[in-house]
């Protein structure tokens, strides 16, 4: 069954080459069939994770390659609320499982790089980008 919908309107506040790919994929979008559309947006986040695992190295911290590990913890619902303040002190109610991670997190790096603080919320992507430089600058101590 193909979809019957209205393209979207021309902006003409976006900028042209912008708004010239917007409308190529709307169009191709409102002509196509749900199943062309599933297996189109499946192709799509096969070809995102290429990209972000073989191409190329993001400073975003939020677009970088994740353990995979991680990234199956992230993705079961750990990732998709806010944790902001500290444990026991948190800005919203319901985040108990995750400050009990947080403490466990610090505590295993603080143990594992021997450390007497360990901080595992990136506070800003300022400091992610840091973060990302620090290893292949290889800063001296004093």
């Amino acid at each position: 069954m193909t979809r019957s919908t209205t393209h979207l309107a021309h902006r003409p506040w976006v900028p042209h080459n912008s708004e010239t790919l917007i409308q190529k994929i709307a169009s191709y979008t409102s002509s196509s069939s749900s199943d062309t559309i599933s297996g189109k947006i499946a192709s799509l986040v096969d070809d995102n994770r290429a990209i972000h695992e073989r191409d190329c190295f993001n400073l975003n911290p939020a677009t970088n390659v994740m353990n995979p590990a991680a990234e199956a913890l992230l993705s079961s619902g750990l990732g998709t609320r806010p944790s902001l303040g500290y444990p026991g002190e948190k800005y919203e109610m319901g985040l108990e499982a995750i400050e009990e991670i947080e403490v466990i997190c610090a505590e295993l790096c603080a143990e594992v790089f021997d450390a007497r603080y360990a901080e595992i919320r990136v506070p800003s992507g300022a400091i992610a980008n840091l973060y990302g430089f620090m290893p292949p600058a290889n800063p001296v101590t004093p």
